[in-house]
């Protein structure tokens, strides 16, 4: 009798501590797998067993805290590059940064066939991607049910990572439209500036600047004035067939190839390409008020030397 109230007694021992180890072992399972998203003066953290994430919305940065993680770092400029495990601390830029959760799987070692030799292990990799540090921190073997919430907690710190990049790329956006605007109205004055040196000089001075932009002296120029101190045209050509022409408050320093000359009443009418070898023309009304010699002169001149062009080999202009 005693014997048998005995093994009775062990039996319920037996069970009692094995239901007190599977309910310390469901505990510590619940407590390893527990997560929280808390509200922190910066911002809020997802904390779990081990590790947490910080997205620290004044400062724009979100840290990472880790007992076993792994860190690599790009060398760039001055810092050499990194590479290290253990307990970590890292701080990203917001920007730039991209976070990843993949599955974790192993490699069976005797595949039936069919089968897939890669088997999922129920835990997920996380990686946080940092463009503007040129580094990633690495979290392995996170449980799923660890995973699957962090997931959620990730998403909303991409959406606000998107916002600050969009308001980035608005704000270079502004900055460079603004520098445009900056560089164009600069543009303008010294425009501005230029015309108004043009517009003081004298009709010799004008010409002279001319010639040191075409960078010849024509062996046969005439020149008109507008009686206002101004040139309403010009013309300077070289005995190579190089040319200045000036109308219509335009000027050309071309050559003759090409050229069509016509007579346009009072005056000729010179048409050439903008730049030789290019299908853009000009036309220049020159010669006006000069005697009716002089332009059929200049006419013959031009035509003469333009045809002498045809199969000629010009210096370069």
């Amino acid at each position: 009798m005693n014997g048998h109230m005995d093994w009775l007694w062990w039996s319920l021992g037996l069970l009692f501590v094995a239901a007190v180890a599977m309910y310390l072992y469901a505990e510590l399972q619940a407590y390893w797998t527990r997560t929280a998203v808390l509200k922190t003066p910066s911002g809020h953290r997802f904390q779990a067993h081990g590790w947490s994430v910080d997205m620290m919305r004044k400062t724009g940065k979100v840290r990472v805290k880790a007992r076993h993680a792994h860190y690599s770092q790009q060398a760039h400029g001055d810092q050499p590059a990194l590479d290290k495990s253990g307990a970590l601390d890292v701080t990203f830029d917001a920007l730039g940064l991209r976070i990843e959760a993949s599955r974790m799987v192993r490699v069976a070692a005797n595949p039936k066939p069919g089968q897939d030799a890669q088997v999922p292990t129920g835990s997920y990799s996380i990686a946080f991607n940092g463009t503007e540090e040129q580094a990633a921190l690495r979290l392995d073997h996170v449980p799923a049910k660890v995973a699957e919430p962090f997931a959620t907690f990730a998403k909303q710190i991409q959406v606000w990572v998107e916002r600050l990049e969009q308001q980035r790329a608005a704000k270079q956006e502004a900055e460079a439209a603004a520098q445009r605007e900056a560089e164009e109205a600069a543009a303008k004055r010294e425009a501005a500036k230029i015309k108004g040196k043009v517009a003081a000089m004298t009709p010799d001075e004008q010409v002279a600047l001319w010639r040191k932009t075409a960078g010849f002296t024509g062996g046969s120029s005439e020149i008109g004035l507008d009686g206002k101190g101004g040139i309403e045209w010009f013309v300077d050509l070289d005995a190579t067939g190089r040319i200045t022409l000036h109308s219509n408050r335009r000027t050309a320093h071309t050559t003759l190839r090409g050229a069509v000359v016509t007579s346009l009443g009072g005056e000729l009418e010179v048409t050439v390409h903008d730049v030789e070898g290019s299908g853009d023309t000009l036309s220049f009304q020159i010669l006006k008020g000069m005697p009716p010699e002089v332009r059929r002169a200049w006419k013959e001149r031009l035509e003469i030397l333009r045809d002498s062009l045809r199969s000629a080999t010009l210096p370069a202009v």
